[in-house]
C-alpha cells in the first residue's frame, strides 16, 4: 500500500512539473529513496533481535526558483518476541517467553527547503518540516500485577500469554529543522543528498484498548529503546541519506 501511494504521489507531482514547463516556467522535480533503510533494518535486527523492515522516499519541486517543497515518507515495522529459552531468570524489562509486540509506523513530512542553488535544488540547504507520525502497537503480553511485576505469572505456560491483545494507537504532530547538502552528478540527473536534523513534537494523542495497567509503559519503553530513533519521544538528532533522479 505504501509503495502504491508513493507511485500515485510521484505521478501527480510529475504531471504538475510538466504543466509548469509547458507554461515556460522553470520547474524541476527530484525524487529520492533512502538506500540505507533496508540494510540498516537488517543490521538492527541482528543487533537487537527485533524483526525490522523500513522504507523511505521523498520528492522535491522548486517554487519560483527561490525554494523547494515536497513530501517525505517513511515507514517501519518492528516485531519483538520473548526468549523461548528455558532460563527461569527473567526480568520484567525483558519479554517473557510467548510474548509478542509489533509496531507498524509511518511518518509523513512536508518539507520546505532553501538551497544554495535554488533553481536546481543542489548545494547546501536549510530545511523546515511539518511532521506527522502514526504508530499502531499490537502486543500479546502477560498482564502485570503490582505485587509480582518482575515475576512470571502463576499460570505461565511458556507458549502464549494468557491475557487479551493490547492495542495502542499513537499519533503525533511536530516540527523538524535540518541542514545538509545535495550533489547532482551524471549530467545533472542523478542526485545524492546527505543531511542531519532534529524533531520536536508539540501535540500527541494516544488511544489505548487494554486491561493491562502497564500497556502504555511497555509500548513507550519499546519505542524509546529501538535502535531506530525516529519513534522516540525525546528529540534525537537524525542523519539522512538519499539517492534519486532529477527530472
Amino acid at each position: 500500500m505504501r509503495y502504491f501511494a508513493m507511485v500515485i504521489l510521484s505521478g501527480v507531482l510529475a504531471q504538475a512539473a510538466q504543466t509548469a514547463q509547458a507554461g515556460e516556467i522553470n520547474r524541476r522535480l527530484i525524487t529520492e529513496i533512502d538506500p540505507v533503510a533496508p540494510s540498516s533494518a537488517s543490521y538492527e535486527q541482528l543487533a537487537s533481535g527485533i524483526t525490522t523492515s523500513k522504507f523511505g522516499a521523498s520528492v522535491d519541486f522548486n517554487v519560483g526558483e527561490r525554494f523547494s517543497m515536497g513530501p517525505e515518507f517513511w515507514s517501519g515495522t518492528f516485531l519483538a518476541k520473548g526468549d523461548a529459552s528455558e532460563n527461569s531468570d527473567f526480568r520484567r524489562e525483558d519479554m517473557f517467553p510467548g510474548e509478542r509486540h509489533k509496531l507498524d509506523a509511518i511518518r509523513l513530512r512536508w518539507n520546505v527547503s532553501f538551497w544554495e542553488v535554488p533553481e536546481s535544488m543542489r548545494g547546501w540547504y536549510t530545511r523546515l518540516s511539518y511532521d506527522f507520525i502514526k504508530v499502531n502497537s499490537r502486543a500479546n503480553r502477560y498482564t502485570e500485577s503490582l505485587d509480582s511485576a518482575n515475576a512470571l505469572p502463576v499460570d505461565f505456560s511458556g507458549e502464549v500469554p494468557s491475557d487479551e491483545t493490547d492495542l495502542i494507537t499513537d499519533m503525533r504532530h511536530g516540527m523538524s529543522l535540518g541542514v545538509g547538502n545535495r550533489w547532482l552528478v551524471s549530467r545533472q540527473n542523478v542526485s545524492l543528498s546527505i543531511g542531519a536534523g532534529i524533531s520536536r513534537y508539540f501535540r500527541r494523542s494516544v488511544t489505548v484498548d487494554s486491561k493491562d495497567s502497564q500497556a502504555v509503559a511497555d509500548y513507550e519503553d519499546m519505542i524509546n529503546t529501538l535502535p531506530d530513533t525516529r519513534l522516540a519521544l525525546r528529540p534525537i538528532p537524525e542523519l539522512s541519506l538519499g539517492v534519486g533522479y532529477a527530472f
